[in-house]
């Protein structure tokens, strides 16, 4: 059967049968009891959501809440660059799959790859007679219609229903394979990626062995490694992908200049790392943050003084330098207690949205690798002489978006651009403040550290 043709098959029985109150499709908890472990883990997600979830997500029943507790899963997954969530329940059926849809696991943050894998517990606990095999498909068919909904644009990798039961001709296996042959055909490569490896968990003549699945139906350690190998390529095709979906100015791009390459291996860091230290502050940005070694350094001197700080500013980066950097070891091997970003007057030829959407990515990298950490969000500073100049007017409009990423807890906003500029309609930014219109001197420093000092006595001290 074609995609086409089964989506519209499994949307119109989706219809008649949400109607009827078929059960596969009607959401509903485990279980309501505020003690019971299903509604206790359910609380348990919801506040990784609200700190904002991950670009990689597992859906499924108790094969995928086990793996959260493998080995496999805790050193190949639950780690930088995946930082998976796993919203894997223990006895789950596609009803419950939906309620917990329904009730904000997949709400207030974007993932980029949404790994599925669910029905064996609507065969395993039902007879045929009250759950055929096309009830379970309309039941997986409406979790991925509702991923897509709330998660559109994150790609969705769905498995096949693992095998289960010993034998080949196991009843419940039988029903489960019927299963997979209809769901499979939703893949199209684009959207919703196929991954199929059930053949590596079974035995030449179709047996399972309980060294692989001990149960016959949850795997092994052995069994999730098998699972997380075959994962990976499909994973990391499939979050390639996604990036290529994101603006220039959000995706990992390294800039190859040696000068630049050899700052990036500056001593300095390298000891750092070696020596895991405890940082105060550390600065992100281009050549106006780098500036503090240059223009500003006696003002630098002076918060040095009373902070250790480190200056990731590196002349000339755009927003997606930035991202390649903190992808590629700036954010390794010390705890910092501040992050001071300002980026984005190098990209000059992106929209405003396309630098805003930089900036977030940049916030997001930090907040995956430094969860503890606050960041001390700079609006671009004022460039050029007037407020009429193009480039001036793009760079607030990207300061209009991106001061909505802050929430005044982990994201603190803080703008100080009018200490820069003149009184007056014009906003005129004058050369004895920024000699060349976009990078300040000592007299600048002095107004930028001002301004951030208070907040560095407040979340460093």
């Amino acid at each position: 059967m074609k995609r086409h043709a089964f989506a519209a098959f499994a949307a119109l029985f989706a219809g008649t049968l949400l109607a009827a109150n078929v059960t596969s499709i009607t959401p509903v908890p485990q279980s309501e009891k505020p003690d019971h472990w299903w509604t206790k883990r359910f609380a348990e997600k919801q506040e990784l959501v609200k700190k904002g979830g991950s670009k990689v997500v597992f859906v499924g029943d108790s094969i995928t809440h086990f793996l959260e507790n493998g080995d496999a899963w805790k050193s190949r997954l639950a780690v930088a660059p995946y930082n998976a969530l796993n919203l894997g329940f223990s006895g789950d059926r596609t009803e419950h799959v939906l309620w917990r849809l329904d009730h904000g696991e997949l709400d207030g943050y974007k993932a980029k790859a949404v790994v599925l894998m669910i029905g064996t517990n609507n065969t395993g606990h039902r007879s045929r007679a009250d759950e055929s095999p096309i009830d379970t498909i309309i039941g997986i068919n409406e979790i991925i219609r509702k991923i897509r909904s709330k998660q559109p644009q994150a790609k969705i990798i769905l498995h096949p229903i693992f095998p289960r039961g010993e034998r080949a001709d196991d009843p419940m296996r039988a029903r489960n394979d019927t299963v997979n042959a209809s769901i499979r055909q939703l893949a199209d490569d684009r959207d919703i990626f196929w991954c199929d490896f059930n053949d590596r968990l079974i035995q030449p003549d179709g047996t399972l062995s309980r060294e692989i699945m001990p149960d016959f139906l949850h795997p092994s350690a052995k069994g999730q490694q098998i699972w997380v190998d075959s994962l990976m390529p499909t994973l990391n095709k499939v979050l390639k992908a996604a990036d290529c979906d994101l603006p220039q100015a959000a995706r990992a791009i390294p800039r190859r200049l040696p000068e630049y390459v050899g700052r990036m291996t500056d001593r300095r860091r390298l000891t750092m790392a070696r020596k895991g230290e405890t940082l105060d502050v550390v600065f992100l940005g281009d050549s106006i943050t780098h500036g503090w070694e240059g223009a500003g350094r006696e003002v630098f001197k002076k918060l040095n003084a009373d902070y250790k700080i480190l200056n990731l500013g590196h002349s000339g980066d755009r927003t997606e330098h930035l991202v390649w950097r903190f992808l590629n070891g700036e954010m390794e091997g010390y705890k910092a207690k501040l992050f001071m970003l300002m980026i984005g007057t190098n990209n000059g030829g992106d929209s405003a949205e396309d630098v805003a959407a930089g900036i977030k990515r940049i916030i997001e990298i930090v907040q995956e690798k430094h969860p503890e950490s606050r960041i001390l969000l700079l609006p671009i500073f004022p460039r050029n002489d007037n407020a009429r100049n193009g480039h001036r007017i793009k760079n607030e409009k990207t300061n209009e978006i991106i001061r909505g990423f802050a929430d005044g807890d982990r994201v603190v906003w803080c703008d100080f651009n009018d200490k820069f500029l003149e009184p007056g309609p014009d906003k005129v930014l004058p050369r004895s403040l920024m000699p060349d219109l976009l990078h300040p001197n000592h007299e600048g420093y002095l107004i930028w550290e001002a301004a951030v000092r208070p907040y560095f006595e407040k979340y460093c001290k």
